[in-house]
């Protein structure tokens, strides 16, 4: 025997004790061989046992005539339908088509890409009369905000540059300063050679003092001149600094009080800045524009139903609330012959269903209670008073 046929021959195997089970599951055997009948509680219990079957049965039958006369009430209606005259069959038609084309408009707006989600369109709703000055007045602010940062920056740069002047002009005056010290010490030690070359040497050294003194008089007053010019430039330079101070100082308020508003606008709307407003606003109102034309064609979907509610009904159709959810078989042979095969399909199902819980169910339990009653005709009265009880529940029985 090959691989396949050991794998084949397992698979039917297998088949065969599944479908063995399911027989075996759908039989229901009884047997009073381990039972004793003249035991009062063993047979009661099996009574009652046979009973609670035949109850059981019952419960299914009731739901299942419930289905089945509403499938059944399904298929005559749709043989209602199909035998109306072709006008009013055309009415029905056009009716369910119009349906069908809200449905289908509905479906469109729930597909759709640009959805919005609730939170953001109701915010938006809530806020719809003061968003177009919102978005104005919020590009405004940044647009301002570029501005004061740019004078901001230009300021800094400003104020920068005077104080790399300022402490330029701080080291000139100390370089001054040294400077005349120098020049008088430097005097101070000529004078003083030259006192030595002439009472020392005998030399003649007027020339040497005269150059001296002028020079010392030239350097002495070169750097005083330069020192009041720097001192000057130093008054005006700080001047201009405490100007560009107080400037910052205006511009930082108005930069403060713009970002305040920025912030604020942005907090009320839930945004980021003005460009994500604009957009989110031209959102909703598309969104608004697009909920309005789905709740435009809900009430007209409402209205065609109820329409094809009334008409249906006036044809005699018994339950016509149904063909409000499957217009498309009104209209389409091929989904009405479709429906038409399910629900003979289900009905056949139904009904052998109906047949197993009456026939196998409740009529073998029945046929075990008459046959101990004809096995047994001393306990017959007790079987009788127990089934009595049991048909005040289920009389149909």
């Amino acid at each position: 025997m090959g691989l396949l046929d050991i794998i084949f021959g397992r698979k039917r195997d297998e088949e065969w004790v599944k479908q063995a089970e399911l027989e075996n599951w759908n039989d229901i055997v009884y047997t009073r061989k381990d039972i004793d009948i003249n035991d009062p509680v063993q047979r009661r219990e099996y009574i009652g046992s046979c009973l609670q079957q035949m109850e059981e049965a019952a419960r299914e039958l009731d739901a299942l005539e419930d289905e089945y006369n509403d499938v059944t009430s399904h298929l005559r209606d749709m043989e209602e339908i199909d035998a109306l005259p072709e006008e009013h069959r055309t009415e029905i038609n056009e009716c369910a088509q119009k349906i069908l084309d809200s449905q289908q408009q509905q479906e469109k707006f729930a597909r759709r890409k640009s959805k919005m989600n609730d939170e953001d369109f109701e915010r938006m709703e809530r806020l719809k009369s003061q968003a177009r000055d919102g978005i104005q007045k919020l590009e405004e602010a940044e647009g301002y905000q570029k501005k004061i940062k740019n004078d901001l920056k230009r300021l800094d740069s400003e104020h920068e540059a005077y104080m790399f002047r300022e402490d330029e002009l701080v080291n000139a005056l100390e370089n001054s300063k040294k400077l005349i010290i120098v020049v008088a010490v430097t005097l101070g030690v000529i004078v003083l050679l030259l006192l030595i070359l002439q009472f020392g040497l005998e030399l003649n050294v007027t020339y040497g003092y005269m150059i001296s003194v002028l020079l010392a008089a030239l350097s002495v007053t070169l750097l005083y001149v330069h020192a009041l010019n720097s001192d000057s430039e130093l008054k005006i330079v700080r001047k201009s600094i405490s100007r560009l101070i107080m400037l910052q100082n205006q511009v930082k308020i108005r930069y403060v009080n713009n970002t305040n508003l920025i912030d604020y606008l942005c907090l009320k709307y839930s945004v980021t800045n003005a460009k994500e407003l604009r957009n989110l606003y031209n959102k909703y109102i598309q969104e608004a524009k697009e909920r309005e034309e789905y709740e435009d064609a809900q009430r007209i979907l409402d209205n065609n139903q109820k329409d094809l509610i009334f008409m249906l009904r006036h044809f005699r159709v018994k339950d016509p609330e149904i063909w409000i959810h499957q217009p498309e078989a009104l209209v389409n042979h091929n989904e009405e012959v479709e429906i038409r095969h399910n629900l003979n399909v289900q009905r056949q199902s139904l009904r052998k269903r109906m047949e197993y819980n009456r026939d196998v169910v409740a009529g073998n339990a029945k046929n075990e209670i008459e046959d101990m009653a004809k096995q047994y005709p001393e306990y017959t009265q007790e079987i009788l008073d127990m089934v009595s009880r049991y048909e005040e529940k289920y009389p149909g029985m």
